[in-house]
Order: C-alpha cells, then structure tokens, then sequence
C-alpha cells in the first residue's frame, strides 16, 4: 500500500509540474514580440516592441520640413548636441487623419539589423504608403523582410537607393504580392546579369509605373534585358536610365520596342493559349444549345410575350392563352399564391398610423436629397479632376495585328511616356534610331488617342547636337509634350509706327 501511495503522489507532482510548464509557456507566449497588439501610436508601438524584443529602443523623429523662404537672417538660434544628428533614427512624417499614426519613413545613412528590421516590421501600420531606405547595408535577408511587409500593407513608393548587397534579389520586389507603383533603386551597382531575373518579373508585373535605375552598371546588354521586360509590360509609365553607360547598340534596343514587336515562337504559343481559354470561358458562360440551334431550357419562338417571359423565369412552361393570361392576372407583383403580401401593405400601413415612418417625398427625404445633391456635385468635381487612366490589353491578344513574311507583327509599347537617358555614351546613330521611333509613334494610327512616348532627355551624351535627326527630334517631342508652352514671338512694330508717323 505504501509504494502505491508513493506512486500516486509522485504523479500529481509531474501533473503539477507540466501545468506550471504550460503557464509559464503562456506567458512568454503573451508578452512576445509576435503577441503585441498594435495601439496605433507608432511611438508607443516602437518602444514596446523594442522592449520585448530586449533590444535598444528605436529614436523616431519627425522628418524635417523645408523651411520658408524669409527675408533677412534669423535672429534666434538653436544649438544642439554635436552627434545628435549622427545618432541613428527613423524620421517619420505623420498621417493626415490619424497624427499618432504615419505614412512614410525615411531610413538614412545607417547600417540596420536583422531584429531592428523585424520590429519596424511589426510596428509598420496600415497608413504607412512610403519607404526609403538609404545606404543601410540591406542584404538578401533583410530584402525578404521588406518584402514580407510590403505584402501586409499598400506601400505605393519605395526607395533603396545604395544598398548594393542585394542588387541581384531585387526581382522580389516584383512579384504579385508586392503593390509598389514607384521603385527607385538608383546606385545599387545594377549588373546586366542582375537584369535576368528582374527583366523577367518586370514582363508580368502589374503594379509598377515608375522605375528608376539611375547610376548603375547595366550598359547595353542590360539595356536589352529593360527592353525584353517592357515587351509585354503595359504598365510602366516613367523609366529613367540616366548614368548608365548606355551606347548606340543598347539605345536600339530601346528604341526598338516603341515601334512594333515580331512575336516569338514563344509569344505565339501563348497567344494560342490565351485565346483557346477565352474561347472556353465564353463558351461555358452561353447557355447550351441544341444541334438546331435552339436553346435546351427555353422553347424556340419568333415571338416573345410578357407572359412567357414570367414563366420561363420561373421555370414553368407550356402554359400559353387564357390560362396564362388568368394566371398573370392572379400572380400580380408583390403576391404570391394569390394572396397580398405584407410589403405591400407596408406603406399604407405606415400613412394610417403615423408611427413617425418617412413617407416618401416627405420633409427628412427632401433633406436628405439636398445633401445627397450638395455631395453629388462634390463627387462630380472630383470626378472630373481625376486623370483619366487608360487600360491597356494583353498585347499578346492585340487585335490590330498584320502578318509580314510568315511572322506576326503587333503593335509596340506605347505605354512608356517618359524617357530618361542622360548622362551616357549615346551617339549619332543612336539619335536616329530614337528618331525613327519617334517618328513612328507620331505618324502611326493608335486606337483610343494613345500617343506614347511624351517625354525624353538626352543631356550629356556623345552625339552631335547639330545632327539633323536631334533638331527634328527635339521638334517632335516638344509638340508632343503636354506641359510644352510654345514660346510667345513678338512682333516688330518699328517699321508700324515709322510708317505711321510719316503718313
């Protein structure tokens, strides 16, 4: 008896032990990083996360504004720590609604770690639209974190501007979970065989309209990789590939997609496949027919009344002359089986009793119709100050195709409006090819007014400016810009005047 007591209790003690184990596993559970529920104070967020975390806390600050212009110096001024401005930290610009919480962040100048990252991860809010991350030493890891953020939140703009660590995992910033529409990666160290990926996420993408590879290394085999992406892309609206050491060879390539686009072998299949799946899915919307062509569900008939309409609808058929018309006359609106319903009596109802219903017409609709007309006329202002957006379709199922020599030729990018390629190494033949683009744009027939590239700067390159195809093509692209003002010329009124005085 004395060990089965012994037994016993040595049980309840292990029980014991493994609930305070499980207690315990609970706490820590709850007070972890992952367990914090946001506030929607980023100040308080930060500092909590980093105390669970059990790392320093983060310095957040308002990002500095550019001051006012005013006349004469200063008279008071203000004198502050000599490293405070070396000191690490994030400047944040507040929301417009909610001034605790923030839409942008700005990262400068310092190197961030793995568990820092995690917590501006976790303290990120849903009205956080703006990222820059300059110079702060991301690697491959510290991309995926990003990008992991950037799929819970709608960041439009993002910046990572000299962190060349990762120049070749910048790919992931493309994929369909990330939302960015503008994308700066200037001095990143940008190779062409960092371009393969990128070139090929770039082809699919669907949310990027603004991309700016500013001083990198891509130079013409990488420019034939930007042009290869922008081959199926009809999203990208601005490009700039400024300083990057771009010849004659990689502006064709450029130059090339803005005319039109033979398809590959590649291109040809897939467009077979494209249109066999539409075909299917339309197909399968129609309702199914039989071999004379009539439809299965539905009786074939020149003529269709009122009352064959209400019984196909209700899946009845075969009734037709009187009985149908007694039966329309039974089943009117608001009725079912002959009887009234209470919906239709709702209204009276209503009016005899007075029970404070709004009739209709009444005083609160009248009230109510005035502020729906007051933010009516609101709505329509907006509506007409917004852009109008225009989509465009799969070119791969472009419908104004011709055929050349057994190949099929579509219609090129006319998406991409602006054009930055300063400071490279382009010369004169690279000129006439732009021209020749150009030129194509301009005097080709694009459905919807689609006019294409707008805008395009060539500052500090190689070619002659005195070169008759740059003077034609600064000609055409000046009336093609939209914000182009064409200068006012004065009239010379000497010779007016001396006729009149002598006269």
């Amino acid at each position: 008896m004395a060990k089965k007591k012994e037994k016993t209790a040595a049980k309840e003690e292990t029980v014991q032990t493994t609930d305070g184990d499980a207690d315990d596993d609970e706490v820590a559970d709850d007070n972890s990083p992952e367990a914090y529920a946001l506030t929607g104070d980023y100040r308080v967020d930060c500092s909590e996360i980093c105390k669970r975390s059990e790392i320093e806390a983060i310095l957040i600050k308002s990002r500095p504004q550019t001051p006012d212009l005013v006349e004469g110096a200063p008279t008071t001024f203000v004198t502050r720590d000599k490293f405070e401005y070396l000191r690490p930290a994030v400047e944040v610009e507040p929301d417009d609604e909610n001034k605790d919480s923030i839409k942008s962040m700005f990262i400068k100048g310092w190197k961030i770690s793995p568990q820092l990252l995690t917590v501006l991860n976790l303290a990120a809010p849903q009205t956080l639209t703006s990222m820059s991350f300059w110079r702060c030493g991301l690697d491959k890891e510290a991309l995926e974190t990003i990008v992991n953020m950037l799929s819970k939140l709608s960041v439009r703009n993002l910046a990572l501007d000299g962190n060349p660590q990762c120049a070749e995992h910048f790919h992931l910033l493309l994929t369909e979970e990330c939302t960015v529409a503008v994308l700066s990666l200037r001095s990143n160290k940008i190779t062409c065989a960092d371009l393969v990926p990128f070139s090929a996420a770039l082809s699919s993408n669907k949310s990027l309209t603004s991309l700016s590879l500013h001083n990198n290394d891509i130079a013409d085999e990488g420019a034939r990789h930007i042009a290869q992406g922008l081959r199926l892309n009809r999203t990208l609206l601005t490009l700039n590939l400024g300083s990057n050491k771009i010849t004659d060879v990689g502006t064709k390539h450029l130059s090339g997609i803005l005319t039109n686009l033979i398809l590959t072998h590649e291109e040809i299949v897939t467009r077979r496949t494209l249109i066999s799946e539409n075909k299917s899915s339309l197909a399968s919307e129609d309702p199914p027919t039989t071999p004379g062509g009539k439809n299965k569900e539905r009786p074939g008939s020149n003529s269709r009344t009122g009352s064959h309409t209400a019984l196909d609808k209700k899946g009845k058929g075969g009734a037709s002359g009187k009985g149908a018309k007694k039966q329309d006359k039974i089943e009117k609106p608001g009725t079912k089986d002959g009887r009234k319903s209470d919906m239709g009596n709702k209204g009276k109802d209503d009016k005899r009793k007075g029970n404070g219903s709004t009739p209709v017409g009444g005083a609160d609709t009248k009230s109510k119709s005035k502020i729906k007309g007051g933010a009516g006329k609101k709505h329509q202002e907006e509506k007409e100050q917004e852009p109008e957006v225009v989509e465009f379709e799969n070119p791969l199922l472009e419908a104004n195709l011709s055929e050349q020599d057994g190949k099929i030729i579509v219609p090129g990018n006319y998406a991409l409006t602006c054009l930055n390629l300063n400071n490279n190494s382009i010369g004169d033949t690279g000129i006439a090819h732009l021209y020749k683009a150009v030129h194509y744009q301009d005097h080709g027939t694009m459905k919807r007014g689609i006019k294409g590239l707008l805008r395009l700067t060539l500052k500090n390159n190689q070619f002659n400016e005195n070169n008759r195809y740059y003077a034609e093509l600064i000609d055409m692209m000046s009336r093609r810009d939209p914000f182009y003002e064409q200068p006012i010329i004065e009239e010379d009124r000497s010779n007016i005047t001396a006729q009149t005085v002598s006269f």
